[in-house]
């Protein structure tokens, strides 16, 4: 059996990461004849790499990242192979297949995503991506020349945004990266239901999910507000450190994803659940003071799915009915775009 190791960002504290990671997981094994694991990411900077050598600093896990870390021990197959942009491990050549992705683990304005997160170790090595982000429509102009030695060491290439594509091109002359869905859209809504566990704290009473990854917005938040008392529903914050579903993992994000009346988000992988388990869902612009426009992934999203309307604008709340999503459609889309994704895979690995 095939040995494959998957390199994306390893951190506690975001649910899109930690099941987008599972996901590529689950679709390799199931598609393909390998064994899959994923390898601790600890990629940082030099400067932050010496940092760490020379005071290292012991930390203790906050609750929340406890319920990572228990999502990760019940479901995420680790490797014991630490990886980072210094040093390299000749137990890497041990795997058949390096694939690099999903998420943002190409986003130059991330100084830790630099060569481990290619999969640039070994010139014999065989590596390839799934779905890898950019994250921004542009790289920073430090890290372009990098960035074309990264990409064109690469067996094959796989991005998940039309932006990501275009960028390859500019910055290595390739013209053959595909694009392909996020991982987490590989999977069916029962096998994440497999995956799910119904909050301690939830009281079973109608709610709206609000989940804002970016700068709150006021004019948002008010039309929120009126929306809930108008239909007697509770809002459930999973993002704000003073709301009590905070300390949540990501079996029970699954959980208030699939139950929620609405959804209304600034998040890729929210709006990502929202389809698989066709829930209406308002999508708003994610906008973060130190990062460049980060909306490219959303709009390829929504342009492939036909769920433009599902952008935020002053009359949203208003036509939730009016406008639901034809969720025929998108199980049809989404059939086509699972058997690209599984192409690829099955042939590139």
């Amino acid at each position: 059996m095939k040995r494959v190791g998957i390199i994306t960002i390893t951190g506690l504290g975001n649910y899109g990461n930690r099941l987008q990671n599972y996901a590529l997981q689950q679709a390799i094994e199931k598609e393909t004849d390998c064994k899959c694991e994923t390898f601790i990411n600890k990629s940082c900077s030099t400067k932050g790499y010496i940092k760490k050598m020379l005071f290292p600093v012991s930390h203790k896990l906050t609750e929340r990242e406890v319920k990572f870390k228990e999502f990760n021990d019940e479901f995420i197959n680790f490797s014991n192979i630490k990886i980072n942009n210094i040093s390299k491990n000749k137990h890497l050549l041990d795997y058949d297949c390096l694939v690099c992705g999903s998420d943002q683990i190409w986003n130059s304005d991330f100084s830790e995503n630099d060569k481990a997160n290619f999969g640039y170790f070994y010139p014999n090595l065989k590596v390839i991506s799934y779905a890898a982000s950019f994250g921004t429509d542009s790289v920073a102009k430090n890290k372009q020349k990098k960035y074309k030695k990264y990409l064109k060491n690469l067996n094959a290439i796989s991005v998940r945004e039309e932006k990501g594509k275009e960028l390859v091109t500019q910055l290595s002359a390739r013209d053959d990266a595909f694009v392909h869905i996020d991982p987490t859209l590989l999977l069916t809504s029962s096998e994440w239901m497999k995956v799910e566990k119904k909050p301690k704290i939830y009281n079973d009473k109608k709610y709206v999910l609000k989940y804002f990854l970016g700068e709150q917005n006021d004019e948002v938040n008010s039309q929120l507000e009126n929306y809930v008392k108008e239909h007697d529903f509770e809002i459930i914050d999973v993002i704000s450190p003073d709301s009590p579903y905070y300390n949540i993992g990501p079996s029970e994000f699954l959980y208030l994803e699939r139950n929620a009346e609405l959804i209304v988000t600034d998040s890729f992988h929210s709006c990502v659940f929202a389809l698989i388990f066709k829930r209406p869902f308002i999508v708003t612009e994610r906008k973060e003071k130190a990062l460049k426009n980060m909306g490219s992934r959303l709009d390829t999203l929504l342009k492939k799915f036909d769920l433009e309307n599902r952008k935020y604008d002053l009359e949203s709340f208003k036509n939730i009915n009016s406008k639901k999503t034809d969720f025929e459609n998108v199980e049809k889309i989404l059939e086509q775009e699972k058997n690209k994704s599984f192409q690829y895979l099955k042939k590139y690995i």
